[in-house]
C-alpha cells in the first residue's frame, strides 16, 4: 500500500482518496442546494433538491405536527410520515441551536420500524420545523447526516428570509392602514404605497375595531388578520389603534352592504372564540368609502365604549348600525346618569310586573320593523290589534307616544339600546340583525376619481 509522507505523519493513498471523495460529495451537495435556493423554489424546492441525493424518504414537519413538504414518490414518499412526538420522546431534549442530526434507533414495539435522522430547522433560537430522514433504501451514515444537516441550514435560511420579507410587508401594510384611517386618501404618497403593495386604495371597506384582550393577553395582529381574511376570502389591512386592533376589510365588488356587514360580525364572533378571546369587544362599521374611514374609526370606537360600559358577554360583537346615533349619548355620558335616564323613560316597564316583558319586546320589535304594526305583528306571531293594544298600554304606563311623537321615539329607542346592551331578558341581543329586507342592497356607488 502506497503512502504519502507529510510533515508529521504518513497517510495511505486509499484514505486520501476516501477523504477526497467525501469532500467532493459534500461540495456537490452544497452546490446543488445553493442552486435550489437561487432558483427560488422555496421550501418545497429545497426538500426536492435534497431528495435527489438520497433514496431515503424525507419529511419536513412543522411544530404543529403538519407535514410541510416531503420527497417525491420515487424517493419514498409512499412511506407514512413518522410520529414526530414519538421521535422526540426517543431522543430526549433537543438543542435547537445545534445543527448536528440526532439518530433515532428503531423500536418496533413502540411503532418505530426503522431508524431516523432528526435535525431541527431553526435560526436565532426560533424553531421553524423538523427535518426527518427515514432509513429505507440506504443505510444512514455520514453522507445522509451531512445531507440533512446542510438541508436544514438552507431551510432555516429560507424560513428566516421569508419571515423578514413577510414582516417588512406587514409593517408597510400596517402603515398604509394607518394612513387610510387618518383620512390621508387620496394623498399621492398613500396611492404610491398602495400601488407598490398591490392594494386597492379606492376599495370600499368595513372597519373592525377589536378592543385589547381583557386579560392583557398579547395578541398577534398578523395571525388575527390572516385568520379573518381566510374566512371571508378578502384582503385585509391591519394596524394598531389606541385601545386595540383595527382591521380594514375590503368589500367584494357587488356585495350587498348590510349582508356583508352581517357576515363580518359572524366571522368576528367565530374568530375571537377560536383565538381564546370570547370576552373581547368588537365594533363593526358600515360599508365605508376610503374618505369615510376616519369617521368609521370614530364610530366603532364609540361602539367599543358602549359595550365596555354596559355590555355583557353575549353582546360583544356589535355593528355601528345596530346602535344608531344614540351611541353618542351612551358612550360619552356619565354611567349613573344614563341608568337614571333609562329608569325615567321605561321604569314603569322594568318592575317585573305581569305583561311588562311582552310590552318591552313589542316596543323593540316595532322599532326594528320601522314602526310598522303589520310587520311587527308578523314577526311576533300575534294579531295587529294586539300590537296596538300593547302600544296603548305602553303609553298609559310611561307616557310615551311612540306612534306619533318623534321625541318619544328617540327617548324609547335610546333607553331600549341600553337595556339590550345590558342583556335584558325580554329584549333580543345584537347577535342576529334582520337583513332579509336589504340583502339586495348594493354597495355604495364609487366616486369618479378620474
Amino acid at each position: 500500500m502506497s503512502t504519502v509522507v507529510g510533515a508529521s505523519a504518513s497517510v495511505p493513498v486509499d484514505e486520501l482518496r476516501r477523504r477526497y471523495e467525501e469532500l467532493a460529495r459534500r461540495h456537490a451537495v452544497e452546490l446543488w442546494l445553493s442552486a435550489a435556493v437561487a432558483r427560488g423554489g422555496g421550501i418545497s424546492g429545497l426538500v426536492g433538491a435534497a431528495a435527489e441525493f438520497t433514496a431515503n424518504p424525507l419529511w419536513l414537519i412543522d411544530p404543529r405536527r403538519r407535514v410541510v413538504s416531503r420527497s417525491v414518490a420515487a424517493r419514498g414518499s409512499d412511506f407514512r410520515a413518522p410520529d414526530l412526538d414519538l421521535l422526540l420522546d426517543r431522543c430526549g431534549p433537543v438543542d435547537v441551536a445545534s445543527t448536528k442530526p440526532t439518530m433515532i434507533h428503531a423500536q418496533p414495539a413502540r411503532g418505530l420500524a426503522r431508524r431516523h435522522l432528526l435535525v431541527p430547522v431553526a435560526r436565532d433560537g426560533r424553531m421553524f420545523a423538523w427535518l426527518v430522514m427515514g432509513e429505507v433504501a440506504v443505510r444512514l451514515g455520514g453522507d445522509e447526516a451531512n445531507l440533512v444537516r446542510r438541508t436544514a441550514f438552507y431551510l432555516a435560511t429560507e424560513y428566516a428570509m421569508q419571515r423578514r420579507v413577510a414582516r417588512a410587508s406587514w409593517n408597510a401594510r400596517a402603515a398604509l392602514a394607518r394612513q387610510l384611517v387618518r383620512g390621508s386618501y387620496p394623498d399621492a404618497d398613500l396611492l404610491a404605497s398602495a400601488d407598490y403593495l398591490g392594494v386597492r386604495p379606492d376599495a370600499d371597506r368595513v372597519l373592525v375595531y377589536l378592543g385589547d384582550h381583557p386579560a392583557d393577553k398579547l395578541r398577534d395582529d398578523q395571525v388575527l388578520a390572516d385568520l379573518v381574511a381566510k374566512k371571508l376570502d378578502v384582503e385585509i389591512l391591519a394596524t394598531r389603534g389606541r385601545e386595540g386592533t383595527i382591521l380594514l376589510v375590503e368589500v367584494p365588488e357587488g356585495s350587498a352592504c348590510v349582508a356583508f356587514v352581517h357576515r363580518v360580525k359572524q366571522v368576528m364572533r367565530q374568530t375571537v372564540a377560536e383565538l381564546g378571546e370570547p370576552e373581547t369587544v368588537v365594533g363593526v362599521s358600515a360599508v365605508s368609502r376610503p374618505d369615510g374611514l376616519a369617521r368609521a374609526y370614530r364610530e366603532t370606537r364609540e361602539v367599543l365604549l358602549c359595550i365596555d360600559r354596559f355590555g355583557r358577554s353575549r353582546n360583544n360583537v356589535i355593528a355601528v348600525d345596530d346602535l344608531g346615533p344614540a351611541r353618542l349619548f351612551v358612550a360619552n355620558s356619565d354611567i349613573a346618569s344614563v341608568r337614571r335616564y333609562v329608569h325615567d323613560v321605561l321604569g314603569a316597564l322594568l318592575g317585573g310586573t305581569p305583561g311588562s316583558a311582552d310590552l318591552l319586546r313589542t316596543l323593540q320589535c316595532l322599532f326594528d320593523a320601522g314602526r310598522s304594526v303589520r310587520e311587527s305583528a308578523a314577526r311576533l306571531g300575534i294579531h295587529e290589534n294586539t300590537v296596538r293594544l300593547r302600544m296603548a298600554k305602553v303609553h298609559d304606563l310611561t307616557g310615551l307616544d311612540v306612534a306619533a311623537n318623534a321625541n318619544d321615539q328617540l327617548s324609547a329607542q335610546t333607553a331600549l339600546l341600553v337595556l339590550r346592551l345590558e342583556g335584558h331578558p325580554a329584549l333580543p341581543p345584537f347577535v342576529e340583525r334582520q337583513v332579509s329586507a336589504v340583502l339586495d342592497q348594493p354597495a355604495p356607488a364609487k366616486k369618479d376619481t378620474a
